[in-house]
């Protein structure tokens, strides 16, 4: 299971991700990976513009499709993507990842491979602040056709360190 490290996701999350880690049809198939998917809404702060990855998901539960998407804010109707000004509405009940996967050791060198080639064709043009996105990886293997991810669902309430100004409500919850 791979978590952020400066998150709390709830315990429905952990108990969803375990279930399907232990069972045996997860361990057989090799290229079918986890996500724990969280409602847009559960993962919002107070404080400012958030990034989650925007999911879409098929009637059977699978991941088809995630966007890596920047600055979703909380609204008085709901969630809008903010750029340049505007405000764009999302659907405060679509699927987001929080990077809660649940991978095979198989995917793990899938994974790192595509660590050796992200550092040596992103890091050198932006040492300082190249990020290698898992839901960004994932979503191009998942274009590719080369892996599935199935979704498992969960309502529990993100807490996160996202802002200074998080800490204190992140304590009280």
């Amino acid at each position: 299971l791979v978590i952020n490290a400066d998150d709390y996701y709830g315990k429905e999350a952990y108990v969803e991700a375990f279930k399907e880690l232990t069972t045996p049809e997860k361990q057989a198939d090799k290229m079918q990976i986890s996500m724990v998917g969280f409602v847009l809404k559960n993962t919002l702060s107070e404080n400012g513009g958030v990034t989650r990855g925007v999911c879409k998901v098929d009637a059977n539960q699978m991941l088809t499709e995630i966007v890596e998407t920047s600055n979703i804010i909380k609204t008085q109707a709901g969630a809008a993507v903010a750029t340049d000004g505007k405000e764009t509405p999302i659907d405060a009940d679509t699927p987001v990842s929080m990077n809660m996967w649940g991978l095979t050791l198989d995917f793990l060198d899938v994974l790192e491979d595509g660590f050796k080639e992200f550092f040596e064709k992103e890091v050198p043009g932006n040492p300082l602040k190249a990020e290698y996105l898992i839901p960004i990886f994932i979503g191009e293997l998942l274009e590719q056709g080369k892996m599935n991810v199935k979704v498992l669902k969960t309502n529990d309430t993100w807490y996160g360190m996202t802002y200074h100004e998080d800490v204190a409500a992140v304590r009280e919850s």
